[in-house]
């Protein structure tokens, strides 16, 4: 290696640690300029949120993270640090991906968390729950206009408590499995006037199982039977339930002798 080339390599290196000090002496302040400063105002989510998920949420997602106070669009593990504020977040399922977006916010693609029941705890009131069994907010049932009890189906005979907050799965398979129940059944519960999901543990010669019955709002008994998401039986048992609602103008009308509505075998 000849010498002119040593020293353009030398001269290089230097400018280059020259750059590194300046921006080393300089960044804080850069980033501390509101154009790079994360601003809840700047932000946008989408899908739109949902009615039942409070207008303060990203400004709660910010300062339970404390990105509204550290967050800059210069720091190169911004997305990372705001896909996990979000996802942290009880009505938050997934995120889906973060974009940056100068000045001062970033584009964010969510799923939501549904509301699908409520779950009745014995002295100690109904908590909404997701398809999946996992415990919502309890703000859902006080800060919204409509009264959320008559629009979801109430999950009874369930004798545990959540296991986390909310955000977290309950953790008891009776309640995990009524709410996929309640989630598969979300287009007839209105209809059809269904208003309750009574999970058991049911004990069988091949072992144990869960069972689960429903009832109308005005106490008709229909014994479901097992229940799982991908169950192919599902669809023959709604399609039963809406014959006999037409049938009989009201599931209430069955007569006598067809009651309980039994669709186990079906």
């Amino acid at each position: 290696m000849n010498r002119t080339l040593i020293g353009l390599i030398l001269v290089l290196a230097v400018f280059a640690g020259l750059g590194g000090l300046g921006w080393y002496c300089v960044k804080d302040r850069v980033r501390s300029k509101k154009e790079y400063l994360l601003s809840a105002d700047k932000i946008i989510v989408f899908p739109p949120l949902p009615d039942w998920i409070p207008d303060r949420f990203i400004e709660d997602v910010l300062q339970s993270s404390g990105l509204n106070r550290t967050g800059s669009l210069l720091d190169k593990t911004f997305s990372q640090k705001l896909a996990e504020a979000f996802a942290a977040y009880p009505w938050v399922e997934q995120v889906e991906h973060v974009v940056p977006r100068y000045p001062s916010g970033a584009e964010v693609k969510l799923s939501y968390r549904v509301p699908v029941a409520l779950v009745e705890v014995p002295q100690h009131g109904l908590f909404p729950v997701d398809r999946s069994g996992v415990l919502l907010p309890s703000e859902y049932l006080t800060n919204t206009i409509s009264d959320r009890r008559n629009e979801h189906l109430i999950v009874q005979g369930i004798q545990s408590t959540p296991l986390g907050s909310a955000g977290t799965p309950w953790g008891d398979p009776l309640v995990q499995t009524a709410a996929q129940l309640a989630a598969a059944l979300t287009d007839i519960t209105g209809p059809l006037k269904l208003a309750r999901i009574i999970p058991a543990m049911e004990t069988t010669p091949s072992g144990a199982r869960i069972i689960c019955r429903l009832k109308t709002a005005n106490g008709m008994e229909i014994h479901w039977g097992t229940s799982a998401p991908d169950d192919p039986k599902i669809d023959a048992k709604k399609k039963r339930l809406w014959d006999l609602n037409e049938q009989f103008r009201s599931l209430d009308n069955v007569p006598i002798r067809f009651q309980p509505i039994d669709l186990s075998k079906e």
